[in-house]
């Protein structure tokens, strides 16, 4: 087994898929050893799959062997934009999920179904006022709608991980995008959250909205 990469039991993989639209085009994000791949390939139009590491390239490739609609790409995905038309599947490794997060952010994403480790997908969904409220949560709140489709205990993978796992899934409300300069100043900016607000000075940091947040920086709100 190589190290660090962790695979979903078939079982799970059969669960997740339940959620996922049929008949579209998929753009995977991290194959690692095909489970998802050759699963999406069955009820989509057609699977862009995405996978860095060499040994799990040759292996994604024999799996792969004879299917029409699945194409692989060596190579890292967060260098990559989707197609409009293309719907974006995560189950990357949890470190990678702020990583995740802001690509999705800087590209102009409209469908998204990942995997994250619990306690991160609570962080993208706090609300203000909140102790897991930070900068990840206002990007997120500001762009994506996000409804949590399934909890996944740890058990659920091999090798099992410490933590659990949530499945959701996102779609974007507003027709924009952050570049990095933008987002590194929401980050920074949450990280002072028990300062007084700017612009609201009845408030702390951590208690304005993603909104008042961007009003704060000197941002335009989307």
């Amino acid at each position: 087994m190589i190290k660090d990469i962790r695979f979903m039991k078939e079982d799970y993989v059969k669960e997740v898929l339940k959620f996922i639209p049929v008949k579209r085009k998929i753009f995977e994000i991290g194959a690692g050893y095909g489970n998802f791949t050759v699963e999406l390939a069955k009820i989509s139009e057609h699977v862009r799959a995405f996978e860095i590491n060499e040994d799990l390239y040759q292996i994604l490739l024999k799996k792969i062997s004879g299917l029409n609609n699945v194409t692989i790409i060596k190579g890292d995905a967060f260098e990559y934009v989707p197609d409009l038309d293309e719907i974006v599947f995560s189950d990357l490794p949890f470190s990678k999920s702020k990583e995740f997060l802001l690509w999705i952010a800087k590209n102009d994403i409209k469908e998204i179904y990942a995997v994250v480790q619990s306690e991160f997908y609570e962080k993208l969904t706090s609300k203000p006022g909140t102790k897991s409220y930070t900068g990840v949560s206002v990007i997120f709140n500001v762009l994506f709608n996000a409804k949590k489709l399934l909890d996944i205990p740890s058990e659920a993978y091999i090798p099992q991980p410490h933590v659990h796992a949530s499945f959701f899934v996102a779609k974007r409300i507003k027709n924009c995008k952050m570049d990095e300069q933008s987002l590194t100043e929401i980050i920074n900016y949450m990280s002072k959250r028990n300062s007084t607000s700017r612009n609201f000075s009845q408030k702390k940091i951590f208690q304005l909205s993603p909104e008042e947040v961007l009003r704060d920086i000197g941002l335009q709100p989307c």
